[in-house]
């Protein structure tokens, strides 16, 4: 009996398509169509069950993996503009044209500000990632039935908090090394430029102090002796400052987001606390397993040996049996 037909309509292939590759084609591809593999007759409810939760793990994850393909995109944009943002520092920094420093410091408020809002977007997606997973863990049901989602999406979702606070580590080590620089270049143009009113040239040591009473605004520049010396090295320490107070800010911005990840880090270590626990009580019965293992192997041989001289003794009665019977039958009785 043919049973091609019936096995065609269990897969939900029909019964009377032609599989056979077309002219031209290299091979052939079949679909198997799950939904009237379940409305047939040949399946069982178990399997028609099975398949549904297939289904409805498979969507969840689709749905999952949408999302984190969204936060992976908002990563790219926000480590393009840290890019740029750094292009645009490293030119303003070489710069000595005051047209073009206008426009570049301007283009760096924009970077600032779209680095910041994009950073905001990222949290709240990985906020709606976390809520999705603990969504599924709010039953003992729940969690039973979806372990391997779960645990998907817990591993997914810590990657993308490592990711990401990899990435604002990285800005805020670039911001911070961009403001240095500026503190340094106010350095050397009042040491170079300017002088005390004795006429005396201004050492490291002053040049650091004025630098550091300018950016922290505790100094008027406009009734300074020092810095009336120079109209352009007054108007560009005013504008370092004001880069410096641009940077501040990010920076402050940027720390606020460290602090709503802290939660989110925080449950990343918990998380890696509990799998270091988890490989330390496997090493403990690995090694109580070897200790075992050497004890059984110990028993073994010890069986063996007692194996060995029961069937011994066995063979000896045996033997002592026959020999007996032997010479009972051979001996002529009286």
């Amino acid at each position: 009996m043919d049973r091609l037909p019936q096995l065609r309509k269990v897969a939900g292939m029909g019964g009377n398509k032609d599989f056979s590759p077309a002219e031209g084609d290299g091979e052939t591809r079949v679909t198997f169509d799950l939904q009237g593999m379940a409305d047939d007759g040949p399946m069982d409810e178990a399997m028609k069950v099975s398949l549904e939760i297939n289904k409805e793990t498979a969507e969840t994850l689709d749905a999952f993996y949408a999302d984190v393909s969204k936060v992976g995109t908002e990563f790219d944009a926000v480590n393009e503009y840290i890019t740029q943002l750094q292009a645009k520092h490293q030119e303003n920094i070489q710069n000595v044209d005051d047209a073009r420093a206008k426009v570049l410091r301007k283009e760096i408020d924009q970077f600032s500000v779209q680095i910041n809002d994009k950073a905001t977007e990222v949290k709240t997606f990985l906020d709606t990632l976390n809520k999705k997973t603990a969504t599924l863990k709010e039953t003992p049901e729940s969690c039973a039935a979806n372990p391997a989602v779960i645990r998907i999406q817990e591993n997914q979702y810590n990657y993308l908090v490592y990711r990401f606070t990899a990435l604002m580590a990285e800005y805020a080590r670039q911001q911070t090394v961009n403001e240095n620089f500026y503190k340094a270049q106010t350095q050397r143009q009042i040491k170079i430029k300017c002088s005390n009113p004795d006429g005396s040239t201004i050492d490291d040591a002053q040049a650091a102090a004025l630098a550091e009473q300018i950016l922290e605004n505790q100094v008027s520049l406009e009734d300074n002796y020092i810095f009336q010396q120079s109209k352009s090295v007054l108007a560009n320490v005013i504008e370092t400052r004001n880069d410096i107070m641009r940077i501040e800010q990010s920076m402050r911005t940027l720390n606020q987001l460290f602090n709503d990840l802290a939660f989110l880090v925080h449950e990343q270590g918990e998380l890696i606390d509990i799998v270091l626990n988890n490989v330390k009580q496997a090493n403990n019965y690995v090694e109580q397993g070897r200790k075992e293992l050497k004890k059984a192997r110990k028993y073994q041989k010890k069986s063996k040996k007692k194996m060995f001289c029961l069937i011994c003794c066995v063979v000896v009665i045996v033997v002592l049996i026959i020999i007996a019977g032997v010479l009972g039958g051979v001996l002529p009785t009286r």
